[in-house]
């Protein structure tokens, strides 16, 4: 218990024992990957597994390269965060297959908290790409009431209910732009704060 909640601790990957040229790799990685995912989904409409498969693999073979078992350990760990964190949207319609193994790519590079606060700030950016777009399509609404739903019997059940069925009946929902926008944020900030995020946590 006491190791799993020192690498929960562990933010990045200077913290998880991956070198300075580790983490240079692979901050090199993340950048084409996420340059290459965006431009596929905005013209493909598809995130192709020919990029995230190899990316997970990088992810893992340069965190253990560079930072032994404790930061291959970390990688998978963030690997598997980011499967769980993006399973929601991807139940009810609102991502693809291939958005959530973005996610499960960039977590394997970045780890548990730069996937998890990137997703965040792309969840963001997303709402301003999609909003208008479920507004024209006239289905703000049913959305809205979709999730609304799902939020109220889970919050009453304690428990994860059946994923609803899809309601977003666009073809084309940029998930993957409002992700790469939001890893960049993510980035930009470890770089300057040495930390994906701006507060001191106090758990």
């Amino acid at each position: 218990m006491t190791f799993l909640t020192t690498l929960f601790h562990q933010y990045t990957g200077t913290e998880a024992g991956v070198s300075a040229v580790g983490v240079g790799a692979l901050n090199v990685v993340l950048t084409v990957f996420l340059l290459v995912c965006a431009y596929t989904d905005a013209t493909k409409e598809k995130i192709y597994n020919k990029y995230t498969f190899p990316a997970m693999l990088a992810g893992l073979l340069l965190n253990g390269v560079f930072g032994g078992g404790r930061g291959l350990l970390w990688s998978a760990c963030g690997l598997a965060f980011g499967m769980a964190v993006q399973w929601i949207p991807y139940s009810m319609g609102l991502a693809k297959a291939g958005d959530v193994k973005l996610l499960m790519a960039v977590g394997a590079l970045k780890g548990w908290a730069f996937c998890g606060f990137g997703f965040l700030y792309g969840a963001i950016a997303w709402t301003f790409i999609a909003i208008p777009t479920l507004w024209r399509k006239g289905e703000l609404g049913e959305v809205g009431r979709t999730i609304g739903g799902y939020v109220a019997v889970a919050t009453t059940t304690q428990q994860a209910p059946d994923a609803p069925a899809p309601v977003a009946k666009k073809k084309y929902m940029p998930w993957g732009v409002g992700l790469a926008i939001g890893f960049f944020v993510a980035l930009a900030l470890e770089i300057l704060l040495q930390k994906p995020f701006w507060f001191t946590p106090s758990w």
